[in-house]
């Protein structure tokens, strides 16, 4: 689809100016192209799609679990949750084919607009077909931890990650003397270099972080997942001083976090030192091109307070509306929608999405879907 949108006010660094977008090809582009579709969105905002910067997209299926209240290290919730693989609910929800399993990863991101989510894990092949329904981070390197790695393991994975490709591993994800020497122990196996980018960290000291902030090239906390199963947070305001521009917000899969990237902004923006301007900047933190046509559309919200999916009016991925408000999405008058509702709002749905939505094996809660129009052939531009 080519658009022309006019009229909303338009995020652009930290402030919001009303001025028109033009989208070709999935990308924003200077000028009007030819035969544009004219959208008016007066009186909306629009904000770049999220980017979400730490998820297992194959596990948003399973329910929130831990064995114990606290944890003294997420090693041990690891070891607690591998010695059940084979009980229920776990032995049922990991039988399901690995694309149900990734799609509803990807749409519980979009849903909540998070449009480009960086996946913690192997690079399924799933997670870059062209009908999930968001981008995935395809060049990295990644380790999952110090505890479920060998050192061998690590090392070859970090030498063979291309320098200017990211490297992620989960690191110091506890409060006790082991998590607290992880920095080191990593720094010493020579693999905290310039792309190495470092998950959780809450067991990282205040030298750890002022080294580490002039060397790796991102640093991302998970805070509900933190406080669920450790009962703390890495030092953010120490993070943010020092090389504010390196963080970055994830938010996990839903084993251990909230619910959804809204959950970890808004968590994030109650419960730690960033105002709503400083939260804004760390979200500007991103990992792809700025170009794409991803946007998210409210009338207003505000990050601390109203930062639930709900509440979004619009979420467009590549310049093709995903899902909406039925009013804002009816401007779109080359789309085909299906009714449904989201948290209890009255919602519509891409033709296209909702048909994904109904073929996949698993349902996201809080969505509910119309049947589609049956013998009814649909035709995109």
């Amino acid at each position: 689809m080519s658009i022309h949108i006019k009229g909303a006010q338009v995020w652009d660094a930290s402030r919001t100016s009303e001025r028109d977008l033009y989208v070709k090809n999935g990308r924003i582009i200077s000028e009007k192209p030819n035969h544009a579709v004219e959208v008016d969105l007066e009186g909306y905002t629009i904000f770049p799609g999220l980017i979400n910067a730490h998820d297992h997209l194959e596990l948003n299926h399973f329910p929130r679990t831990k064995f114990r209240d606290v944890y003294d290290n997420a090693h041990q919730w690891g070891e607690d949750v591998n010695a059940r693989l084979n009980d229920e609910p776990f032995k049922t929800l990991r039988s399901y084919p690995l694309w149900d399993k990734v799609f509803i990863g990807g749409l519980k991101n979009l849903l909540c607009g998070a449009t480009t989510v960086v996946h913690h894990g192997a690079p399924h092949k799933p997670m870059y077909r062209k009908d999930l329904p968001v981008r995935v981070l395809k060049n990295y390197g990644w380790a999952h931890s110090l505890h479920f790695n060998t050192e061998e393991e690590i090392i070859r994975s970090y030498q063979n990650t291309p320098k200017n490709y990211p490297w992620f591993i989960h690191l110091a994800e506890g409060t006790d003397d082991i998590a607290a020497g992880e920095y080191q122990r990593l720094k010493k196996l020579g693999c905290v270099g310039e792309n190495t980018v470092i998950v959780h960290g809450v067991g990282m000291t205040e030298d750890d972080i002022v080294d580490a902030s002039k060397i790796i090239q991102g640093f991302v906390i998970c805070p509900t997942t933190n406080m669920y199963l450790l009962s703390c947070l890495a030092n953010l305001q120490k993070w943010y001083h020092d090389a504010s521009n390196k963080v970055f917000l994830g938010s996990d899969s839903r084993l251990t976090a909230d619910s959804d990237f809204l959950d970890e902004i808004r968590f994030t923006a109650l419960h730690t030192c960033l105002d709503d301007d400083k939260l804004i900047r760390l979200l500007q933190n991103r990992f792809y091109d700025v170009f794409m046509a991803d946007f998210i559309c409210f009338k207003s919200i505000g990050w601390s307070n109203d930062c639930y999916r709900r509440e979004l009016d619009l979420v467009i991925k590549e310049g093709i509306p995903q899902i909406g408000d039925p009013d804002i999405m009816a401007k779109f008058s080359s789309v085909q929608t299906v009714a449904c509702t989201l948290n209890g709002v009255e919602k519509r749905m891409n033709v296209e999405l909702a048909r994904q939505v109904h073929r996949c094996k698993l349902k996201e809660q809080g969505l509910e879907v119309d049947e589609l129009p049956k013998g009814k052939r649909f035709i995109f531009f």
